[in-house]
């Protein structure tokens, strides 16, 4: 979860070492890897971007065998009640369960709201000093929801926001064994995109980017959301278009998406996305960024919802887009604020 990336990194490390041709961690705790581009030196870089940390909760008091939590990110209360969760301690992980007080107990007010973070706490069926010798305070939790498939290649798991896009960067890099591509490819898998888009901030500033494509999850269509705000799950991949964005990589991405066919749909984002693109674009003297989604339902629950060939058309996406940057890329996409927008 954010903050503590480790066991993830570890993970996508193994998938991304046999792609690439450099890989490190730097000292905030982002992921880099680096595959070499066929053009001459010094070549350009791209970067891709997908957060790897996830929501999550902190141990804060003991109470009667009980622990209460604090959040890690932006945790969705309603849905907590009832779920599995695993609470990692020194000496070993904990199965618990997020327990409440039962309806019957709670008053007619009580009934009419769903109950906040302070109201609930883990049940981890133990006598209360096995649990003060067990657990301490800052201990992390986990949502332990098993992923498991719908229907029509379907997915539900626990931090699809963000792993589905880290599973996208790293289809992208496989796609590119088999692509020439001149430039430079830095693959990132940030940290603390949920508590203040940290690794972005570093990783514009480190890796010094021409251009970035930051790929994050949008929200799925669902009973009783918007149209306008709102994607199909299944129907493909979104582009975000506003502020925070390059208008003419935007249209460049566009431009790749309809010579391949394949059906997009602009993300509108008024003000600033909430994501990993916020901090690549303003890194130095800025970088041109654009933002590919995925979408989800569910988000920021332990059964978020997703469609996997919209992942492997994303995938696609980058890699395309990548194949088509040369020497005059840079010079198309400049523009001068306020005259060509």
């Amino acid at each position: 979860m954010s903050a503590y990336e480790s066991p993830i990194r570890e993970t996508i490390q193994n998938y991304w070492a046999p792609l690439t041709d450099s890989i490190k961690t730097t000292p905030i705790g982002n992921l880099v890897a680096v595959k070499n581009g066929t053009g001459a030196e010094t070549r350009p870089t791209i970067l891709l971007a997908a957060h790897m940390d996830m929501i999550g909760l902190m141990v804060t008091q003991l109470v009667e065998g009980f622990l209460k939590v604090g959040p890690i990110g932006g945790i969705d209360n309603r849905v907590l009640p009832g779920s599995i969760v695993t609470v990692h301690t020194t000496s070993g992980d904990l199965s618990g369960v997020v327990a409440s007080k039962p309806p019957h107990l709670q008053t007619a007010a009580e009934r009419k709201e769903y109950l906040p973070l302070t109201d609930l706490y883990i049940d981890l069926g133990l006598p209360p000093a096995d649990v003060e010798k067990a657990v301490k305070l800052g201990d992390l939790v986990s949502f332990a929801q098993t992923p498991s498939f719908l229907n029509d290649g379907t997915l539900v798991a626990r931090s699809l926001d963000n792993r589905a896009s880290v599973a996208a960067v790293t289809l992208c890099l496989d796609y590119l064994q088999n692509r020439t591509h001149a430039w430079d490819v830095v693959a990132t898998a940030t940290v603390q995109e949920e508590v203040g888009l940290v690794g972005a901030y570093a990783a514009g500033f480190a890796e010094k980017p021409d251009m970035a494509i930051v790929i994050d999850v949008t929200f799925g269509r669902q009973s009783g959301t918007s149209d306008w705000e709102t994607f199909k799950l299944g129907a493909g991949p979104t582009l975000g278009w506003g502020a925070n964005l390059h208008p003419k990589f935007y249209e460049k991405i566009e431009k790749v998406a309809a010579d391949l066919e394949m059906t997009i749909h602009r993300d509108l984002l008024p003000r600033s996305s909430g994501t990993d693109a916020i901090g690549m674009q303003v890194s130095r003297d800025g970088i041109p960024t654009a933002l590919i989604s995925i979408p989800i339902k569910n988000m920021h629950t332990p059964i978020e919802t997703v469609v996997l060939k919209d992942i492997e058309r994303s995938a696609r996406l980058m890699a395309e887009v990548i194949a088509t940057l040369d020497e005059t890329t840079l010079t198309d996409l400049s523009f001068t604020v306020g005259a060509d927008v």
